[in-house]
């Protein structure tokens, strides 16, 4: 049986990114440069949705090509959200858009934050939404729609922040 059809719910939203959560996943979306809040808006949603125990937490991150390397003040709230919220995490899947740099200098950062916890932070990276939701997808509820209800919500709520609506 089908569940009814959740749409992503936005925790924090501006120009350059967004934050929702879609079950028990939280989603994040990067064009522009991350900010200190930016972390801590996802910290919060990914705290929020471990306290309510409902589940396995995944968290999906987009990079889109446009979004800059993190600040040294971002990076280091990063670090400690990586070892104190993502070691409880199911997974954590990061999609760097844009190809070759862009996905090197996103897994550079992962690689960085994982060195925190060597073995207890559960990072993928993926090239593509598409790629990223299959690598949750035996952590998505089926009944929800899955994978392919996971990267319809993304393209929505994407298009819904771009156009200010």
């Amino acid at each position: 049986m089908q569940v009814p059809r959740i749409r992503a719910r936005i925790i924090a939203q501006d120009a350059d990114h967004f934050v929702a959560t879609w079950h028990e996943t939280v989603i994040s979306v990067f064009s522009g440069a991350a900010t200190l809040q930016n972390v801590l808006d996802i910290s919060k949603a990914c705290k929020a949705l471990l306290d309510a125990g409902r589940g396995a937490v995944t968290y999906l991150s987009v990079v889109e090509r446009s979004s800059p390397a993190p600040t040294e003040t971002v990076r280091a709230e990063l670090a400690t959200w990586s070892r104190d919220i993502v070691t409880k995490l199911a997974l954590a899947v990061m999609v760097a858009e844009g190809g070759g740099f862009k996905n090197a200098l996103v897994r550079g950062v992962g690689v960085a934050l994982t060195l925190l916890a060597p073995h207890k932070v559960p990072f993928k990276f993926a090239g593509s939404v598409e790629e990223g939701a299959a690598l949750l997808a035996p952590l998505l509820p089926a009944e929800a729609g899955g994978v392919a209800e996971l990267i319809s919500v993304i393209a929505e709520e994407r298009a819904r922040w771009v156009s200010g609506s």
